[in-house]
C-alpha cells in the first residue's frame, strides 16, 4: 500500500502517474456517519470486526490517517462540513440553528447549476427550526431512527409498549433528574420498533436510508449535469437496537480486545474467562460513568453489540457500492466516507458523550476518499486534515470556484501528490468547554470551563502515536511542550475570534525539542 507524506518530496513514479491523470469535474457522493469509533474499523487497525465493504473502499481510495473533528458533536459538525469554517470557539455557532445568512454547501451548488440531494435518517437534523435541510434540491427524511418522534402513542401502528418488557433498557434511579427524559425516549424507541418491524434487517433505518439513496441515484442521478448526493446516516450511533444476527455477531468471541496498555496498543484482559454471550444485552444506556450506568462486563458486551452495528452499516454500504458499480457511477463519481464524531465506550471511564472530554476516541474520525475509477487507490495519507476540508474538496471535485470564506483546504492536491501537507496542527473544541490541539506527535487537551461537580482539571498532554488512546498524561513531565502547544491553541482561537488570517499563524515545528513527526 502506497503511503503519502512520510518523506519529503514525491517518488518519480508517482509524479509521472500524477501528470498523466486527466483532471475533470466529477459527481460527488458523501457518506456521513454518526458516532463511528475509529478503533472499530479494519482499515484503521481493528483485527476482529468484519467490514469487507469499507475495506474495499479503502483499498480503492485514499485513507487519511489523521482526520479530526473541528466542533463536536452532531449539529456543529454539519456546520463545519457545509460551511468549511471553524466555529468551535463560538457558542452561537455550536449546537444552534443555521443562520439565514450562513452560506452552506447546497447554496453554493444551486448557484452553479449542480443538483443536490440530502437523504438522511438523522432525527436531530430534522428538528424544527434547525434548518439543516435547507437549500438542497431534493430532501428525503427516513423516519424512525433513535428517538425520532415518529410514531405517536395514539398511532394505530403502535402496540402498547412497556419498558419493563425490554430488558435491554435500564432506567436511571428514581431520584435521577433525567429519569423522565429517558422514559420518554425509550417509549418512543419501542413504538418506532413495533410500527416499523425494525428487527427485520431490511427495515432498519440504515437499510431504508441506503435503499432510498440507491433509488435516487437510479432515477434522479441519471439526469443530465453533475450532482452531489449527501447521504447522512445515523448509524452506528446508539441506541443499538439491532437485528439479533448483528446484535450477537461478536458476543461469543474472546474477551474484549479494546483494552490499552501504556503504549496504547490493544491487549486482551488476562484472567477473564467468562464468555460475553452470557452477559445480558443492553441496547441503550444513558451517558454516564462506568460503574454507574453500566458495569464492566456489560461494557464489554456493549462494545460487541456496537461492533455488530458497525458490521450492519458495512453490509448496507456494500449494497450501495454494488449499485454504483452496476450504474457505472464508480467511474465518474468521487466518494467521500467519514463520520462526525467517535463514540466513547469506556476508554476513560464513561460511555456516550458524558463529558466534553476531547480524547482520541471522540475526536479522531475516519476519512476515505475514492477518486473516480479508483485513481490513486490503495494509498494512505499522513497529512493532518479536518472536517472543514470537506467543503473545499467537494467544490474542487465538481469543478466549482473556491469559497473564499472557508477556512478549510481542498484535499485533492494531497491525493494527486501535488502537496504533502496543508496544516501543521489541528484545533478543535466542544461546547466551548474544552479545546484541544493535535499534531502528529502530541495531543494537548485544554479545559476551558470545568463542571463544578467534577474534580479540577488542568491541561493534559499525550504522546503520539505511542499512546494511541490517551492513557498516559505526561503534561507534568513536559511543561515546555504543553506551554508551547497551549500558546499556539490560544493564538488560533484569538485569530478566529477576530476573523483574522489563520495562514499567518506560525507553525509548531521544533523537532529537536518536541520530537514531532
Amino acid at each position: 500500500m502506497r503511503c503519502f507524506g512520510l518523506l519529503p518530496g514525491i517518488s518519480p513514479a508517482f509524479q509521472t502517474r500524477a501528470t498523466v491523470v486527466k483532471l475533470y469535474a466529477m459527481n460527488v457522493i458523501v457518506i456521513a456517519c454518526n458516532g463511528l469509533h475509529l478503533g472499530f474499523l479494519g482499515t484503521y487497525g481493528n483485527p476482529w470486526i468484519e467490514t469487507p465493504n469499507l475495506d474495499r473502499l479503502a483499498s480503492e481510495g485514499v485513507v487519511f490517517d489523521h482526520h479530526f473533528a473541528e466542533n463536536l458533536t452532531t449539529l456543529p459538525t454539519r456546520r463545519s462540513w457545509w460551511t468549511g469554517r471553524y466555529a468551535f470557539h463560538d457558542a452561537d455557532s455550536g449546537w444552534t440553528p443555521l443562520r439565514h445568512d450562513e452560506t452552506i454547501l447546497p447554496d453554493l451548488l444551486w448557484s452553479q447549476g449542480v443538483r443536490s440531494a440530502l437523504i438522511s435518517d438523522v432525527p436531530l437534523l430534522r428538528e424544527a427550526g434547525q434548518g439543516f435541510g435547507r437549500g438542497f434540491d431534493d430532501v428525503k427524511w427516513i423516519r424512525g431512527a433513535g428517538y425520532d418522534p415518529y410514531i405517536s402513542p395514539t398511532d394505530p401502528r403502535a402496540k402498547p409498549v412497556r419498558l419493563k418488557d425490554e430488558p435491554g433498557l435500564r432506567l436511571p434511579p428514581e431520584d435521577d433528574p433525567d429519569r423522565e427524559t429517558w422514559i420518554a425516549r425509550w417509549e418512543q424507541l419501542l413504538r418506532n420498533r413495533a410500527a416499523l418491524d425494525a428487527h427485520k434487517e431490511e427495515n432498519t433505518p440504515v437499510a431504508r436510508t441506503v435503499t432510498a439513496a440507491i433509488n435516487w441515484l437510479e432515477h434522479e442521478g441519471r439526469q443530465p449535469g453533475k450532482f452531489c448526493l449527501w447521504l447522512d446516516l445515523f448509524a452506528p450511533h446508539g441506541p443499538w437496537d439491532l437485528p439479533e444476527s448483528y446484535r450477537d455477531m461478536y458476543a461469543a468471541i474472546d474477551p474484549d480486545e479494546f483494552e490499552t496498555g501504556d503504549e496504547g496498543d490493544l491487549l486482551e484482559e488476562e484472567g477473564e474467562e467468562e464468555t460475553l454471550d452470557e452477559i445480558p444485552v443492553l441496547i441503550d444506556v444513558p451517558s454516564g460513568a462506568v460503574g454507574d450506568v453500566i458495569d464492566e462486563l456489560e461494557l464489554l458486551r456493549l462494545r460487541r453489540t456496537y461492533a455488530g452495528a458497525v458490521s450492519l452499516l458495512d453490509t448496507w454500504l456494500g449494497k450501495l457500492f454494488d449499485a454504483l458499480k452496476q450504474q457505472g457511477r464508480l467511474d465518474d463519481t468521487l466518494i467521500i466516507f467519514t463520520s462526525d464524531q467517535g463514540e466513547p465506550l469506556g476508554e476513560h471511564g464513561y460511555v456516550r458523550r458524558f463529558r466534553p472530554w476531547l480524547y482520541e476516541e471522540l475526536i479522531h474520525t475516519p476519512l476515505i476518499i475514492r477518486m473516480p475509477g479508483a485513481k490513486f487507490g490503495g494509498g494512505r495519507h499522513h497529512a493532518i486534515v479536518q472536517t472543514v476540508d470537506v467543503l473545499p474538496t467537494i467544490l474542487s471535485a465538481l469543478g466549482l470556484p473556491d469559497e473564499e470564506s472557508a477556512h478549510g483546504h481542498d484535499l485533492l492536491p494531497l491525493i494527486r501528490g501535488e502537496q504533502t501537507k496543508i496544516r501543521d496542527y489541528a484545533c478543535m473544541g466542544m461546547d466551548v468547554e474544552e479545546f484541544a490541539l493535535r499534531t502528529h506527535g502530541w495531543h494537548l487537551i485544554l479545559p476551558i470551563e470545568v463542571d463544578p461537580d467534577d474534580p479540577p482539571r488542568g491541561p493534559e498532554l499525550y504522546r503520539k502515536p505511542e499512546d494511541r488512546w490517551d492513557q498516559n498524561n505526561i503534561a507534568s513531565e513536559n511543561p515546555d511542550v504543553a506551554e508551547v502547544l497551549e500558546l499556539a491553541l490560544r493564538r488560533f482561537v484569538e485569530t478566529l475570534a477576530r476573523d483574522g488570517d489563520l495562514a499567518s499563524l506560525p507553525p509548531i515545528r521544533d523537532q529537536d525539542r518536541f520530537g514531532d513527526r
